[in-house]
């Protein structure tokens, strides 16, 4: 399931830029904020838009989805206007506190928490529609507070047409867009960011304070035109404070019917059968590195998610989207999957319920439903829980060190630690993600097939520092033969691995204030010194920023 964040761009070393010139050659610092802007006084009366402590609301406003993060801002301002947003930003500033912004309030990491700052709640801003962009072209804006139920509900209903993003229903677009979001139209379709044609940001720039529009369409290496690239997945609290996406009106029409297939594996068989773990993962692979090019033709319709829960979880969850009418493909997929397996897989009918099912193809295997009933059957964000996250992609099928390190972790016992909602998931991609340039957005992983997200959840706090011992043993015994990550080196190349994603933060991966921290290269790869040149025209007091932001150059 993707949950998300938001961050921007600038220009001026153009020519160096494009030739992907290293972070280095930037003479890079980690970056402090410089004291206060001087800014008159905005005398605005908030009333009940600015919530401070002691107010019923505020307990609930100053906490995100993940519930290791709590948080005491000195108040939290609900934005509901432009002029509530710059009038936020100019008072967060003249008090000397750092404005941090939310929209679903699922950063994985506590980028908006323990600030004592201002917390910017943009959930209130959450209109969908049709409308010009800048240069008067028919667009589709989506406010930054919606949810990615929001802009999927009011698109389908009143367009016909979608955004490829993410599955999981309260997840605010506010940071999942501008990071470069996917979804399970992503193989078919690309990214969000694909179609994105222009942000409305409020900014910080020479002293003023106001939204600036910034679009596709702006004349190259202008100072607009890099902030637009920089919200293509340059990830969020960077640049400003996001009011509205704005996406070509080329946006997609779903699919009418999508085919659903659930099928799994019971742990207790495979531990039985190893050799069945690593051939069930070798097919995976294989698969998909073999039809995930940019022009498939065929399975560019499939969208699959194979859930390696840890062995106490009880089972081995594979679930695919067909969006074709001809089911042949679809069990062609199955059977190539279940190639050479001894342990036979069951149909999950209802989370936890699995029924043998002998035989392929089976009816009972798939079943299938509109698509926008589909997608509300599969939009689940989970309930709120303690959790840590992780994520790599893959260009390659699974090495055998990826596979023998999954295997160790996924069946190693932990006494007295609850791994039952432990895994790693395994998320097709490429396809239609792969057509893109890497410099074209700032999504640098445009060869990629598989998109891993390491996840382990928890609610007793007591249990914090085994999960996180275990999550960070489990990803660096994946990555063993790459020093620990997915690295992105030449070295790495033949092994396939490229990186991780912004959008599921990582603070294990170093943080701006290190040295020689791993996310800058990681999350970006060559994009991160334009990133850096946005940073520098747009926000070179670094009044937005966090603890894996980019940092601004010397």
């Amino acid at each position: 399931m993707d949950r998300d964040v938001s961050r921007r761009g600038l220009l001026g070393a153009a020519g160096s830029v494009a030739a992907g010139v290293s972070i280095g050659a930037l003479g890079v610092v980690p970056a402090r904020a410089e004291p206060a802007v001087s800014l008159p006084a905005d005398p605005i009366d908030p009333g009940d838009l600015r919530v401070f402590p002691g107010d019923g609301r505020y307990e609930t406003l100053s906490q995100g989805f993940n519930q290791r993060w709590t948080s005491e801002p000195r108040y939290i301002q609900l934005i509901t206007s432009d002029a509530d947003a710059v009038s936020a930003v100019r008072e967060a500033l003249r008090r000397d506190l750092r404005p941090t912004v939310r929209g679903g309030g699922h950063c994985y990491e506590d980028f908006v928490e323990n600030t004592g700052g201002a917390i910017l709640d943009m959930s209130t801003m959450k209109g969908v529609f049709r409308t010009k962009d800048k240069y008067g072209r028919t667009a589709y804006c989506v406010e930054s507070g919606a949810t990615i139920w929001d802009m999927y509900t009011e698109l389908f209903r009143r367009y016909g047409v979608t955004v490829p993003a993410g599955s999981c229903y309260s997840v605010g677009v506010g940071g999942h867009i501008c990071g470069g979001g996917y979804g399970v139209l992503s193989r078919r379709d690309g990214l969000t960011v694909d179609y994105l044609v222009q942000v409305d940001v409020v900014t910080v720039k020479d002293g003023r304070v106001e939204v600036t529009s910034a679009h596709r369409s702006d004349p190259g290496g202008s100072d607009t035109a890099n902030l637009f690239w920089a919200h293509t997945g340059g990830g969020g609290g960077n640049f400003g404070v996001v009011m509205r996406y704005y996406f070509a009106e080329t946006l997609p029409r779903p699919p009418a019917r999508v085919w659903l297939s659930s099928i799994a594996w019971p742990w207790a068989e495979i531990l039985k059968k190893p050799d069945d773990f690593t051939r069930l993962l070798t097919n995976f692979g294989e698969f998909f590195a073999a039809h995930s090019g940019p022009d498939e033709q065929v399975y560019q319709d499939l969208f699959s998610i194979l859930k390696l829960t840890h062995k106490t979880n009880g089972n081995i969850a594979l679930s695919s989207h067909w969006f074709g009418e001809d089911t042949g493909p679809l069990d062609a997929f199955l059977q190539a999957m279940e190639a050479g397996l001894t342990t036979p897989a069951n149909v999950q009918t209802a989370p936890g319920l699995f029924l043998p099912s002998p035989g392929l193809p089976s009816p009972e295997r798939r079943r299938q439903m509109p698509w926008f009933q589909e997608t509300m059957t599969v939009n689940g964000s989970g309930p709120n829980q303690r959790g840590k996250y992780k994520s790599a992609y893959h260009r390659k099928p699974f090495s055998d060190q990826n596979i023998a390190g999954i295997w160790t972790w996924l069946t190693t016992d932990a006494p007295g630690v609850d791994l039952t909602q432990t895994l790693v998931q395994v998320d097709s991609y490429g396809c239609r993600t792969n057509a893109v340039d890497p410099c074209a957005t700032a999504v640098p992983q445009r060869d990629s097939i598989m998109k891993l997200q390491y996840q382990t959840y928890w609610t007793i706090p007591a249990q914090d520092a085994a999960h996180l011992e275990f999550i960070k043993g489990f990803y660096q015994g994946v990555y063993e033969e790459t020093g620990g990550v997915p690295e992105i080196s030449e070295a790495a190349h033949d092994l396939g691995t490229d990186g991780a994603f912004v959008n599921y933060p990582d603070v294990d991966l170093g943080i701006a204030t290190d040295p020689a921290p791993l996310y800058p290269r990681l999350y970006y790869k060559a994009n991160y010194p334009r990133l850096q040149l946005a940073k520098h025209i747009w926000d070179p007091q670094n009044r937005f920023h966090h603890k894996q932001s980019i940092v601004v150059p010397n």
